[in-house]
């Protein structure tokens, strides 16, 4: 027998174990992995058609089905089916459609895959659909790089040697009942035996939708979590799953858990590349002391992890049978979460599942695979994804069990593990889960209140309390009985209630003091008898907001605009330009209802800019009824279509009077072809890049009327910056700043053009593959993106100055998150970053320096610039801000894009940044999307000349593209561009 030739193969233990769920309940999403590839560019159809037969016949099992035969059971491919190839028009949100999307297979009629083409209102998703009886995580690269192949035209011919496959099932049936397996099940019945009582994550009363939990790792923090284990010589992987332990023991209260992770079991050289379904699931278990240190945890886990690799063989169905964890209670042990490490770099396919082409002749599209949604059999999956566009995490509860809260929490906790972690490995785990939010769970209900004792008198904070819970908690129907964490709070909601109940109460109410008292009734109580001790002495911030009932004090950030303005009108230019483009229809009426109630909730866009005895103040105006301006562009030619949409901006940002209280203009563009863009100009007093994506949430929220609770308004961000805790550590700040900045040049000593010329913006010539070619030097040298951008402007700063001692700034938010996400309102402060470079010190020496600069200036990010600025009282000059002659300028633009109602509008943020110029005498902005860098320098024409902006740009352009080769260099002598 030829085995290229079988026709059928046995099913592997693992694959039975599957057949027999699907058995149980034929309608369950389960074991079926969607892969959701989004399209950008022409998808031809008949190509895509010829492709998938093609893919089909090279691999034979995604047509197959399952046949019950006297042999046992076995995939067939017997009867040809085709793989179905279906174009469908779809309506709605594109995660609508993919839910909608969702359908079992029939694992008795075939064929296994099925691959549809989605063609949404304004997005086209190419869905292919394959059970994991056939395919498994790693085979998706080697999937995909064939159907690219296919697609080309290239030929792929027959299936290879199927013989492998077939004596992967056999080893799997020996391993589980076969003598040849008794070792792998003696080891696993000794890893697993005398588990104590599962305490397992706790049950939402009543089932939740399907939930979803996409976050990103930041780059910084995966580059320290992957430091750490160099320097434990241990895996990526064991730091990552150590710290989920350690999340768990936090939240559940276990000192014995059990996590399962897949293993490739590709352990047969013949099955390297192939695909198909081989992966194993290994519970692993690991033991937590509070007395342990995380560097014990992860190098037990790294034992446990190697011990069960070596086993790993064995199926994990046999692995529970020989441990005896079968049944409902032993779920509860093995079944609680899956922790699922998958990089889509590594396994040779040559392809990048989140960016590839489909091409044939002249006609091509880009693919990018959006977030797995399969369901696995576990109540909670963990996935780490790793691949070109970084670290991300998906959290799923696909059963809607664990609830929205607690995954949250687990989360949030489970980043903040690796961050300790790597700042601390000797930490013991009862000082690090201190250092978490507590975890409160469910009590024993205590019963009823005996009859005839007596009832408290009626608690005067209740409903002034109830009504802050109830917007908290999002939540109507609440008594005194509730308990805030059978409600569903969390810890960070915690801190969110506790502030609130402080604002607008007047009492000091700490997070320790909900956990003492989670029943509402309980902690009205405590806020009466507060209330009633403190009748004499009233707290600060809420006599000073009543004070504020008139109008408040700008912030510093708003008051440097305001002077600004009047001091150098000519080169201050403070509106901020925001353009979408509109995919589908919208209707200028709703938008312009939509605007009005945006004004309506928030205070900030009706609020009038007085001067008070030279100072500056706000005042709350009346709400008012934006105008939606209706421009016609659709006969201007392309050229002159950005600048005449900036041209309306500027006209918008010179009508803006901000005593007016109306600092906000809308338009609705119309392009060729009935193309839209979606134009807002809005002053920088009531707006900054951080409000940005809570403007266009909320302008969804008003555009589809949708009620929800009022958002916190920018007078409480003011107010809690200036009355809060923070005091004490904005002083601190200060005077870390006060020491740093002493002696530090205020100027960058640039001679000034002669004669003025006009402002103007360069697009810095990056190539596009930068971020990746540099990843090998953050891995080696534990730096992030931005730190590699600011080591690189200050090497060409030096060279250009002739200083070894210089400065620039650094915008970054000061919003507290969690607590004001969702006010509108500039919160920007400015950070200094010293750079020294002594002659002869190199590039890698100089990004050291700037990386402990950077993580310093982070960690005093509490005292605002004006004041670091007073304190120093540096030498002033007329348009220029001391220590920042240059501002470096990091943007991300992820949530820049929405929805409203039926349209989608996408930012041409970056595409419009070349037409900003500069505030300060030079401006770098570095923007991050979709793993590529693209960078600008805005640049002042009365501060530099064309010609010494475009050597500035050109300069920094090449060390960025040649960085890692120049680290041995002299950073302040690195050679010219052109020998480069």
């Amino acid at each position: 027998m030829n085995d290229h030739r079988l026709r059928q193969l046995p099913l592997s233990v693992t694959q039975e174990a599957m057949w027999v769920t699907w058995q149980l309940d034929p309608a369950k999403w389960e074991h079926i992995v969607p892969l959701a590839l989004a399209v950008e560019g022409a998808l031809d159809r008949d190509r895509l058609r010829l492709a998938v037969a093609a893919l089909a016949r090279r691999h034979p099992l995604l047509r197959a089905r399952v046949r019950d035969t006297p042999a046992g059971l076995v995939l067939d491919w017997g009867d040809d089916l085709p793989v179905p190839v279906t174009v469908r028009e779809v309506t709605g949100p594109r995660e609508a459609a993919l839910t909608a999307a969702q359908a079992p297979f029939d694992l008795a009629r075939g064929p296994l895959a099925r691959v549809e083409v989605l063609e949404g209102p304004d997005y086209t998703v190419l869905l292919i659909t394959v059970h994991h009886l056939v395919l498994d995580g790693t085979s998706v690269p080697f999937l995909l790089q064939d159907l690219r192949r296919a697609y080309e035209g290239q030929e792929l011919g027959g299936p290879d040697d199927l013989a492998p496959l077939l004596e992967h099932a056999r080893r799997s049936r020996e391993a589980a009942e076969g003598a040849a397996g008794e070792r792998l099940r003696s080891f696993w019945r000794e890893e697993l035996e005398a588990m104590p009582a599962a305490l397992p994550l706790p049950v939402q009363a009543s089932r939740s939708e399907d939930g979803r939990l996409p976050c990103l790792v930041d780059d910084e923090l995966a580059q320290q979590a992957r430091i750490l284990a160099k320097s434990l010589d241990i895996s990526y992987f064991t730091v990552m799953l150590g710290a989920l332990f350690v999340t768990l023991h936090h939240h559940t209260g276990g000192e014995d858990l059990i996590v399962s992770a897949p293993y490739h079991g590709r352990s047969d050289q013949a099955l390297r590349g192939r695909v198909g379904f081989f992966v194993n699931v290994l519970p692993f278990r690991q033991r937590l002391r509070p007395s342990d240190s995380y560097e014990q945890v992860l190098r037990t886990l790294r034992s446990t992890i190697r011990a069960g690799l070596e086993h790993g063989a064995l199926p994990l169905p046999a692995i529970l049978r020989a441990a005896r964890l079968v049944g409902p209670e032993a779920r509860r042990h093995t079944h609680q979460v899956v922790f699922e490490y998958w990089d889509a770099t590594l396994g040779g396919s040559g392809l990048d599942v989140h960016d590839f082409r489909l091409s044939h002749g002249t006609s091509s599209c880009r693919l990018s695979l959006l977030d797995v949604t399969d369901a696995a059999d576990y109540r909670l999956t963990v996935m780490l994804a790793e691949g070109s566009t970084g670290s991300r995490m998906l959290w799923k509860d696909p059963a809607g069990t664990v609830g929205r809260p607690t995954v949250d929490a687990l989360a949030r906790d489970f980043l903040a593990v690796v961050a300790d972690m790597a700042a601390d490995p000797h930490r013991t785990l009862a000082e690090a889960t201190a250092r978490l939010s507590p975890v409160v769970r469910p009590q024993a209900d205590p019963g009823p209140v005996p009859t005839g004792q007596h009832t408290a008198e009626p608690s005067a904070a209740l409903a002034p309390l109830t009504g802050i819970w109830r917007e908290v908690l999002r939540i109507e129907d609440i008594s005194a009985e509730d308990s805030f964490f059978e409600l569903g709070g969390h810890s960070l909601l915690a801190t969110t209630l506790a502030k609130r109940i402080t604002d607008h109460l007047g009492v000091e109410l700490s997070v320790r003091d909900l956990f003492s008292h989670p029943k509402l009734g309980d902690l009205a109580s405590v806020v009466d008898e507060r209330l009633a001790a403190a009748t004499a002495h009233a707290p600060a911030p809420a006599a000073e907001a009543a004070d504020w009932a008139d109008g408040f004090p700008a912030t510093g950030f708003q008051e440097s605009i305001w002077l600004a303005e009047r001091l150098d009108p000519a080169n201050a230019r403070y509106h901020v330009p925001l353009f979408w483009q509109v995919l589908g229809e919208l209707d200028p009426r709703r938008l312009g209802l939509a605007l009005t109630r945006l004004v309506s909730r928030h205070e900030i866009l009706r609020t009038r800019f007085v001067d008070r005895d030279g100072r500056l103040h706000h005042e709350v105006a009346e709400p008012w009824i934006p105008e939606v301006d209706l421009l016609d562009l659709s006969s201007v030619p392309e050229a002159e279509r950005l600048p005449r949409l900036s041209a309306w901006a500027d006209a918008a940002g010179r009508g803006f009077e901000p005593a007016s209280g109306r600092l906000l203009a809308a338009a609705l563009v119309t392009l060729p072809h009935g193309g839209r863009v979606l134009a807002l100009c809005l002053h920088h007093l009531v707006i900054d890049g951080e409000s940005v994506p809570v403007l266009l949430r909320e302008l969804e929220r008003c555009f589809g009327q949708a009620e929800g609770p009022a958002p916190r308004q920018y007078r409480e961000l003011v107010l809690a910056q200036r009355t809060g805790g923070g005091r004490a550590g904005a002083a601190a700040d200060l005077d870390h700043w006060r020491t740093h900045l002493t002696g530090a040049p205020s100027t960058l000593g640039l001679a000034a053009p002669a004669v003025p010329e006009r402002h103007g913006n360069l697009t810095l010539p990056l190539d596009p593959d930068l971020a990746r070619r540099l990843l090998p030097v953050r891995t080696e040298w534990g730096v992030s993106q931005f730190m590699i951008n600011a080591t690189a402007l200050a090497a060409v700063l030096h060279r250009w100055s002739g200083l070894t001692d210089l400065t620039f700034g650094v915008p970054v938010a000061g919003r507290a998150a969690g607590v004001f996400d969702d006010v509108i309102g500039p919160c920007m402060n400015t950070l200094v970053l010293r750079s020294r470079c002594e002659a002869g010190s190199t590039l890698a020496e100089l990004l050291q320096t700037v990386r402990e600069e950077v993580i310093g200036a982070f960690e005093h990010n509490g005292a605002p610039f004006e004041e670091v600025v007073g304190q120093l009282r540096p030498a002033r000059s007329r348009g220029r801000t001391p220590f920042v002659d240059c501002v470096l300028n990091s943007v991300g633009m992820t949530e820049w894009s929405g929805a409203l109602g039926d349209a989608r509008v996408v930012s041409l943020g970056h595409e419009l940044q070349h037409e900003e110029t500069s505030k300060f005498p030079f401006t770098v902005t570095f923007t991050e999307t979709a793993g590529t860098v693209q960078g600008t320098l805005a640049y002042r024409g009365d501060c530099l000349t064309p010609s010494d902006a475009h050597r500035l740009a050109t300069e920094l352009a090449a060390v960025l593209d040649h960085f890692q080769e120049l680290l041995p260099r002299p950073a302040a002598g690195l050679p010219d561009p052109k020998e480069l």
